[in-house]
């Protein structure tokens, strides 16, 4: 199953699990309602006082029914709301998920040497796989071994690991612990988990206001026995029934969705990291010691972890299959129950704790197929690929990624132009807006990235994620508006200036949601419409003349829907007017809300384009791993795709 089968079965999903919880609030609405007219009926009769109780349900039902109808809509409202109010306060990014754990952020300057290596694995399988570096998070009370991913979208997505698997898992485990965390980030099953939460929340509230319910009634009865203590004590125990109903089902729902997609991913794991041995390592170290949360909250996430996070739920309450059944899909030579003993921790000085991987890469034997570039969506590279791009990025331009102040004169520096006369005035505008020192900092940063290889400056881009997003949002603000500024003074629109803008928009999105001249694209546009200025775009960019051009973009529509095939040709005379990106914005907003196999069909109609005439440079490159980014789709970086010399 490839990325955009995945995301397909993730879009079903979604829309049965929305089914099978509000079937979860029918059945816990009428509940509460069936109770309440049980008490009302022993309480109350229904025809005043004096009169005969002895009358038919209907009859009963029709006299009550303004009160029960209120009590029902109360109950749903209340459920409703407890719901939105946790999916709301959520919508922030995976990072809120992680704090309401009592997680601690890792930052890149990190002391520790276990935090340091989690940094760069983490760091790692973001390059990777061509996402922008998530927020990193550690369980500093947790000893037991367990990991998760949250977020909504790969922009705001959050990686967090208990203490004790830092101490107990050795590089190679942990990397096949977090290749698993990405597999959910890039398969969209951190957000179905997020969902899960959020709906799940109304139910679980209920359920616990009837247990504190139970214990107020509990300390009543204690205080004082007589008949209204115990009818107190009967309703919060009718509650607390009534609220389990509910949970019942929303953890049935999730324990068996959270099953099928942990064997998925550790199947992607293992295709991630080509290692099967440091993911069963992990597994089988869980199995001899324990994945067990002690925390708050734990219950809400049982079924985003890494492995089991309580002891109680098995069988069909269990949200991860058996430990045991999970490494011999890895390990066929596992004998069951022959754990190792997980209980000493890693050494603070071994194997590579505080500095990255080093693998020498080994470029493609071919140049890829067009079926290889659209495969290769929402996968990882080989680890040698990251490897290779942190040992092509000087240390000076890392530690600029990192730095919560660099990381701003970074992206400034990226839009600077190579050519002297033009940086000179875009050098000019920055020490106007920021004074002579950052101006003098942004034009060094610049100088070093003259050095390196064009196919490392997105990469770079993407390390430098975390730090950004720690800036306040009218600062980023600030320098988003004035990086358009600079990449406008350049006299030729460049693909580098595109992609550089498109990608910071969309991986800040969740942090600056201040218009900036990207958002003032509107217009309403058709798929077909917006299928044939995106292939007119990327067509004309390709190639140097008006023939040639169509040519590109007839192979690249020839393989889209028959309505986009039946439109008229676009014009491209003269060929800078069909050069223009801005035209992509409001075609790839439009084509952002396809289903993943029409998603699908739109990135190899870009790649027929791109690649008509025979060949394809790393400007055209970056510019498919934008388009597909902004289609939600991230692919690996361009040296990925390199072939070999």
């Amino acid at each position: 199953m490839d990325f955009f089968a995945r995301q397909e079965q993730s879009r079903r999903t979604t829309r049965i699990l929305v089914g099978l919880f509000l079937l979860a609030v029918a059945a816990t609405v009428t509940a509460v309602t069936i109770a309440a007219a049980v008490f009302i009926g022993m309480y109350r009769n229904p025809y005043g006082a004096g009169q005969s109780s002895g009358v038919s349900p209907i009859d009963w039902l029709t006299a009550n029914a303004n009160e029960l109808l209120l009590i029902a809509g109360l109950t749903a409202a209340f459920i409703g709301l407890a719901s939105l109010y946790r999916v709301v306060s959520l919508s922030s990014g995976g990072g809120q998920v992680a704090r309401l754990l009592g997680a601690a952020e890792v930052t890149a300057d990190t002391t520790d040497p276990l935090e340091r290596r989690l940094v760069n694995v983490v760091e790692e399988m973001a390059i990777a796989s061509g996402t922008p570096v998530p927020e990193v998070f550690v369980l500093q009370e947790e000893h037991g071994i367990n990991a998760f991913a949250a977020g909504l979208t790969t922009s705001d997505a959050a990686v967090a690991v208990t203490r004790g698997a830092l101490e107990r898992l050795n590089r190679a485990e942990l990397q096949g612990v977090i290749a698993h965390e990405f597999s959910h980030i890039l398969n969209g099953d951190m957000r179905l988990n997020q969902q899960l939460m959020g709906l799940s929340f109304g139910i679980l509230a209920l359920a616990q206001i009837g247990r504190l319910l139970l214990r107020s009634m509990r300390v009543r009865t204690g205080r004082k026995s007589n008949g209204a203590a115990m009818m107190g004590l009967v309703i919060g125990v009718t509650l607390i029934l009534i609220g389990s109903i509910g949970l019942f089902f929303s953890r049935l729902i999730k324990a068996g969705v959270s099953r099928q997609r942990e064997m998925l991913a550790d199947a992607s794991a293992v295709q991630f990291t080509r290692d099967r041995a440091g993911l069963a390592g992990a597994l089988k170290k869980i199995g001899g010691y324990t994945g067990t949360l002690v925390g708050r909250n734990s219950e809400e996430v049982a079924h985003m972890l890494f492995s089991r996070g309580a002891r109680a739920f098995r069988g069909w309450f269990a949200t991860h299959p058996p430990i045991d059944e999970r490494i011999l899909a890895l390990d066929p030579s596992f004998t069951p129950g022959d754990y190792p003993d997980a209980g000493a921790t890693i050494p603070s000085g071994e194997a590579g704790l505080d500095s990255p991987a080093t693998q020498a890469f080994a470029p493609e034997a071919s140049t890829p197929t067009d079926a290889d570039f659209v495969g290769r969506a929402g996968t990882v590279a080989p680890h040698s690929v990251a490897a290779a791009i942190r040992t092509a990025i000087p240390e000076s331009l890392d530690h600029a990624a990192h730095s919560r102040e660099l990381s701003l004169l970074l992206a400034l520096a990226l839009g600077l132009s190579r050519s002297a006369t033009t940086r000179t005035r875009q050098l000019e505008l920055l020490e106007q807006q920021l004074g002579a020192t950052r101006r003098a900092k942004c034009g060094s940063l610049a100088a070093e990235l003259d050095e390196i290889d064009d196919q490392y400056r997105l990469p770079l881009l993407e390390l430098s994620m975390p730090a950004l997003k720690h800036r306040p949002a009218e600062q980023l603000t600030f320098v988003l508006d004035l990086l358009h500024r600079v990449t406008a003074l350049n006299p030729d629109e460049r693909l580098f200036d595109y992609a550089l803008l498109r990608l910071l928009e969309r991986y800040l999105d969740s942090t600056a949601l201040a218009d900036t001249p990207l958002r003032t694209r509107k217009a309403k546009r058709s798929a077909s419409g917006a299928v044939i200025d995106l292939l007119k775009c990327v067509a004309a960019h390709g190639h140097d003349d008006a023939g040639t051009a169509l040519d590109a973009y007839r192979a690249g529509i020839a393989r889209v829907a028959a309505e986009a095939r039946n439109v008229a040709e676009p014009s491209f005379s003269p060929l800078d007017d069909a050069r223009e990106l801005q035209s992509l914005d409001a075609a790839l907003e439009r084509l952002a809300s396809l289903r993943p196999k029409q998603k699908q069909r739109v990135l190899s109609a870009v790649l027929a384009s791109i690649r008509h005439d025979r060949r394809i440079s790393i400007a055209e490159l970056e510019l498919l791993r934008v388009i597909a980014a902004s289609l939600g789709c991230p692919m690996p970086p361009a040296i990925a795709f390199a072939p070999a010399d």
